[in-house]
């Protein structure tokens, strides 16, 4: 808009030349139509029109103008860009007649002007300009000039600024007319409004003439305050004042990458040319006091100088840190915003020159402060010259000195850092990394065109938090960066031996190499891979291989309760991309067993993982922690916590199938399963289960959403033979001898933390069916009793019995199991059983009885009891009669079992399989024996 008013003034100065040069013409439309002429070629060819003018003939001599219109630009609005009621000018007449303009006094009555510019920078009033020579240099000083009731319409879309300027020069009791300028108007939606007093606008056009001028500005809360001289006007080539800028609210500008806190600057202002410069600033915010000096050269070399001292700076009020949510914790910052692209940052340097000299008592960003901060530092064109950047924070302190340099041919330079005890997470946590510990140690930075090195780095890391110690060397090879050093986690060390890809690898290539090996006792880890845009993590591709003795050994390190696998080996290829975690193609072998598959955990929004695993041999003693064997031997229930909280929160789906699954040395064959986890709540369906010829179907359920996890489970089997059981469970002379198939349900509902803890509540039923066997050798081995100490005989006959059919109901509730029914039948008796197993001590109290069919055998068999543990049981003999008939109401009258066993067994019989149960049970029905 500054350019505009020298055209204007230039016109003005043609409308003159033009009357006066047709003033001895006489006033005629002919001469009217050729003052618009000319006038309309000096201007771009824009229409101009001139109502009327007169000429009052005297000394001096008297043109008076009215109705004068100039047309604006075809896109700009419908108003004329120049409109003016009247204009009056008294000449002399001599100076006239030898081609001169003297002007005696000049009246505007009315003048308007709409200025605008469009979003791509087009203005209405550049075309009229022409090349400018003649600015500052008109012929002429009118002496005096009058302004009545002037207009100037300021829009301009580029800068978003809507302006509405009144104009006058008002009579003055202190001397000649002043300038007069008022207005309002809106700057991006805030409002504006600014006061211009100045020197009678005759010296706008005096040359080098001092301009005096006072302005008062105000946008939104910020106010402005300029008094001094300007020696041209409008364009302020040489201005000098003080100026005094404050703000009573916290200001944030869209176009400005920084907030304004509430403050009041005040300086003295100076413009030289392409120069501007602050000097004598003093600067005061939120209790901070800033001192020093600042100037910016403009031309094809740009130059910034900054000094500034004080005793406080908080970077949170200036808009520079991320703001607090709602819950009072910091967003962390882009790292784009932090740091940018940094070749492009680079490029632009390389075309300013500058210094910075920075002291600081103390500087604050988010909820961190650093003191005694200095920074001096030199830019000139493609080189940057720190000479020092030192910082303390608490009882640590950085220090960093360099120079670098930088054109089409490279980066090239030194840098090198001194870290004594630096709160990494201190310092970082408003850039989200709110967790990391203390950094100690040096850094020698070296880089060359295509080139870069460290030198002679050491650094120790700690994280006392994480339990976390990290010390290392670094040092540059011919095939890259090394790393070598000592980690300890959980007080447990691990050597680590990298070898990392070449430094310049790191800003300039997709990818970045890493290769090496991490050793923790007999554990060792290779890795082999690379890793893509290393700065930002965007994706990894690694080889793994783990090996070691015993797994559990990592316990430690890990935190975790990991399975006691012997001679353990583990490959797969490890894959991050996406924020997803892939691995694919694991192998893992230990002891017995084995397991492959692939495994996807995705960490966009709430975790989820997906699994399919398969395993030829998988057994359940090598999933095992030694600890968890060791209390094996003293109970059945173990009351190590299950870490069940591990699964809350959580999502997963998991497929799993299993050739031969062996638990508790029972094979179970082609097992298959699919798990479902739903934040914290776990379902098994299906599960199937082959054993034996015969088969088991079931769900699992399991919620650990509550406090107290809870779970329940169903399971049946039907159909499975007992020989191939016993024979795999390393029972093979009663495998020999068994014939028989076994079938059964299982509703189970639990609750706890561990598996003691679950059984000590448990409620549920367990039904079990035999049909076939011998009844002598299935009891000795497989309730672990000793045949020299309590024989079996007490209820059977020495010989081995065969036994047609058997049948057991425990019910339990709130884990006290009570055997409400027991029936076996063999050729001679029928077995009766009661009595209770308390799941919380594990401890049972069982009796059993014999009833002979044959009443000629009463007098060779006696009831027993099974007390003791479910871990070691024992059994006593009962031969007091009185005992025994205190037993009876524990063992109940013969009942037999419910004919709905049946489909249970009928899928396994065969030949020699004994007569069974569904003849055993024909036979009861008949003779109740």
């Amino acid at each position: 808009m500054s350019k505009a008013t020298p055209w204007l003034l230039a016109g003005l100065a043609g409308i003159l030349v033009l009357l006066g040069g047709l003033a001895l013409l006489a006033e005629s439309p002919w001469a009217r139509q050729l003052i618009e002429r000319q006038l309309s070629q000096r201007l771009d060819g824009r229409a101009v029109s001139i109502g009327e003018f007169d000429i009052e003939w005297g000394l001096p001599l008297g043109v008076q103008l009215r109705d004068l219109r100039l047309a604006n630009a075809d896109w700009a609005s419908d108003a004329p860009l120049l409109t003016l009621d009247a204009m009056r000018a008294r000449l002399g007449v001599g100076a006239l007649l030898t081609g001169d303009v003297q002007l005696r006094s000049l009246q505007l009555v009315q003048p308007q002007v709409h200025l605008a510019r469009q979003a791509d920078g087009q203005t209405n009033w550049a075309a009229l300009l022409g090349d400018g020579s003649e600015q500052g240099s008109l012929p002429f000083s009118p002496d005096p000039l009058r302004i009545r009731d002037g207009e100037i319409h300021y829009r301009d879309a580029q800068l978003g600024l809507q302006l509405d300027l009144s104009v006058a020069t008002p009579p003055s009791d202190e001397g000649p007319r002043r300038l007069n300028v008022e207005g309002s108007g809106q700057f991006r939606g805030r409002p504006v409004s600014l006061t211009l007093i100045g020197d009678p606008p005759a010296r706008v056009l005096a040359a080098d003439a001092a301009y005096t001028l006072s302005l008062n500005a105000q946008l939104g809360a910020l106010q402005l305050q300029f008094e001094g001289q300007s020696a041209s006007l409008p364009n302020l080539e040489q201005l000098q004042g003080q100026l005094t800028a404050s703000a009573s609210d916290a200001m944030a500008f869209d176009a400005l990458p920084i907030d304004l806190p509430p403050f009041r600057l005040q300086a003295s202002t100076r413009r030289d040319s392409s120069q501007w410069a602050l000097s004598d600033i003093d600067l005061r915010t939120n209790g901070s006091h800033l001192t020093g000096a600042a100037s910016v050269q403009a031309g094809s070399e740009p130059r910034v100088a900054i000094r500034l001292e004080g005793d406080q700076l908080d970077l949170n009020r200036w808009g520079l840190m991320p703001r607090p949510t709602r819950t009072g914790e910091r967003r962390p910052m882009a790292a784009d915003r932090l740091l940018g692209n940094a070749s492009d940052l680079l490029e632009r340097l390389g075309d300013y020159r500058g210094e910075l000299s920075l002291q600081l008592d103390t500087l604050s960003y988010a909820d961190n402060a650093l003191q005694d901060v200095a920074i001096e530092a030199q830019l000139d064109g493609h080189h940057l010259e720190l000479a020092q950047l030192h910082v303390e924070q608490g009882q640590g302190a950085v220090s960093l000195q360099g120079g670098f340099d930088w054109a089409d041919a490279g980066l090239s330079g030194a840098l090198d850092a001194q870290l004594d005890q630096l709160d990494l997470g201190q310092a970082l946590a408003a850039f989200g990394q709110p967790g990391l510990g203390v950094l100690d140690g040096e850094i020698h930075l070296r880089l060359a065109p295509d080139a870069a090195s460290i030198e002679n780095t050491q650094l120790l890391y700690k994280a006392p938090e994480q339990d976390l110690r990290v010390q290392l060397s670094a040092a540059s090879t011919a095939a890259g960066l090394a790393l070598h050093g000592t980690a300890w986690h959980n007080q447990v060390p691990v050597q680590f031996d990298l070898q990392l890809g070449a430094l310049p690898q790191l800003f300039r290539e997709a990818t970045w190499p890493v290769e090496g090996v991490l050793r923790s006792g007999d554990a060792r880890l290779t890795l082999d891979g690379h890793v893509t845009d290393p700065l930002q993590l965007d994706a990894a591709v690694l080889q793994v291989s783990l090996e070691g003795q015993q797994l559990d050994r990592l316990d430690t390190l890990t935190g975790l309760d990991l399975p006691a696998l012997g001679d353990y080996r583990l490959n797969g290829e490890l894959r991050w991309e996406d924020q997803q975690l892939r691995l694919l193609g694991l192998d893992a072998r230990w002891g017995e067993s084995d397991l492959d598959g692939d495994v996807r955990l995705s960490l966009a929004g709430r975790p989820m993982l997906w699994a399919n695993l398969h395993a030829d041999t998988l057994r359940w003693r090598d999933l095992r922690p030694t600890t968890e064997r060791a209390r094996d031997k003293r109970q059945l229930f173990s009351d190590r916590s299950l870490k069940l909280e591990a699964l809350q929160g959580r999502d997963a789906i998991v497929r799993f199938s299993a050739d031969n699954l062996v638990v508790r040395d029972v094979p179970l064959n082609a097992v298959t399963l699919k798990a479902i986890l739903d934040e914290g709540v776990l379902e098994i369906e299906p599960l199937r289960l082959e054993l034996a010829s015969g088969t088991a179907h079931g769900t699992v359920r399991l919620n650990t959403r509550v406090p107290r996890p809870s779970g329940t489970a169903r399971l049946s089997l039907t159909g499975a033979r007992f020989s191939p059981v016993l024979r795999s469970a390393d029972f093979p002379s009663v495998a020999q001898d068994s014939a028989a198939v076994i079938g059964g349900q299982l509703r189970l509902a639990v609750s706890g933390q561990s598996a003691a803890e679950m059984a000590a509540g448990a409620d549920g039923r367990l039904e079990l069916a035999m049909s076939g066997g011998q009844l002598d050798k299935v009891a000795i081995e497989l309730l672990g009793l000793d045949a020299g100490e309590a024989s079996i005989a007490a209820l059977i006959n020495d010989a081995p019995t065969d036994m047609s059919c058997g049948y057991l109901r425990f019910d339990a509730d709130a884990g006290i199991a009570h055997l409400e029914r027991f029936f076996v039948s063999t050729q001679d008796s029928n077995l009766t059983g009661g009595g209770q197993i308390d799941l919380a001590t594990e401890r049972l109290k069982l009796a059993f009885d014999a009833h002979a069919k044959d009443f000629s055998l009463l007098s060779g068999q006696a009831p027993i009891q099974l007390r003791g543990t479910l871990r070691d049981p024992q059994v006593e003999v009962i031969t007091d009669t009185l005992v025994a008939r205190g037993l009876a109401s524990v063992l109940g009258a013969i009942v037999a079992p419910p004919l709905a066993i049946l489909p249970w067994l009928e899928p396994g019989f065969g030949e020699g399989s004994g007569m069974g149960c569904d003849k055993a049970l024909k036979q009861f029905e008949r003779t109740g024996t």
